[in-house]
């Protein structure tokens, strides 16, 4: 019987991926079976990581510098990924930005950046990705990372966090919809709390980690190394094939109560 789940064969890019989040979905996607690139900002990140996961994996691993936040950068990510893969089958925008303070204290760069990270940036990666698809004639694999910032909740001092996911989870949607016609399937994965370098913050403070802890009925935080795997590969793999457009929520079931 063909295993649904595998990705062997496949071509996947990771933005983001050398650290939180980003980097342990990169992980399972190599473990499933494909040849990954991972991008970032920092070269010697990205160098250290893909070593390091190739190591752990003993799958082909690629390493691209590139910044996001412009349109011209995001499009040039995709492009470098498409040389070193030849190719392009699957997707992740991972990379994130948060800025932390009261809403009435937000400038104007504290708003761009965000914004320019967490949506922007993953507009113009999809599209080139879509692009390059299309043209090879491949059924790829949208991944979008969004937050339950997007819609059910909405923690403060993070506007225009919650506001860029928000997006996110509506842009996936409406490309879900536009590139159905083509075989791409765009979706997102909304993340509970998980504690990487971003959430840090939340974790330190005793009191806020505590209050968040007793509001998930599982009873612990989510676990980057293995919570988010199952369906990063999902949504990567034929498995899914059915499914486009949607957001799933992977946060212990923080908000079914």
């Amino acid at each position: 019987m063909r295993d649904i789940f595998s990705l062997q064969g496949k071509k996947a890019v990771v933005i983001g991926g050398t650290k939180g989040l980003g980097k342990e979905m990169a992980k399972a996607l190599s473990q499933a079976g494909a040849v990954v690139v991972i991008a970032s900002r920092n070269e010697q990140e990205c160098e250290e990581q893909s070593k390091k996961l190739q190591n752990e994996t003993e799958k082909t691993v690629y390493g691209i510098v590139g910044d996001i936040s412009t349109c011209a950068g995001a499009r040039q990510i995709i492009c470098k990924a498409e040389d070193k893969l030849g190719g392009i089958d699957i997707l992740v925008n991972s990379a994130g930005i948060n800025i932390r303070k009261p809403s009435m204290d937000y400038t104007e760069q504290d708003w761009d950046e965000v914004q320019n990270v967490q949506l922007k940036g993953p507009f113009f990666t999809c599209q080139t990705a879509a692009k390059a698809m299309v043209e090879n004639n491949v059924k790829g694999r949208i991944i979008n990372i969004a937050s339950i910032n997007a819609k059910i909740i909405a923690r403060p001092d993070i506007v225009s966090y919650v506001a860029a996911k928000g997006a996110v989870m509506q842009m996936t949607k409406a490309l879900a919809v536009e590139w159905a016609a083509y075989g791409i399937t765009v979706n997102s994965i909304a993340p509970g709390f998980f504690e990487t370098e971003m959430t840090k913050v939340l974790f330190e403070d005793k009191k806020i980690s505590r209050k968040l802890l007793e509001h998930i009925p599982v009873g612990r935080f989510g676990n980057p190394m293995t919570d988010l795997a199952g369906i990063v590969v999902y949504f990567a793999s034929d498995a899914s094939q059915y499914t486009t457009g949607q957001m799933i929520c992977i946060d212990g079931g923080y908000t079914c109560v």
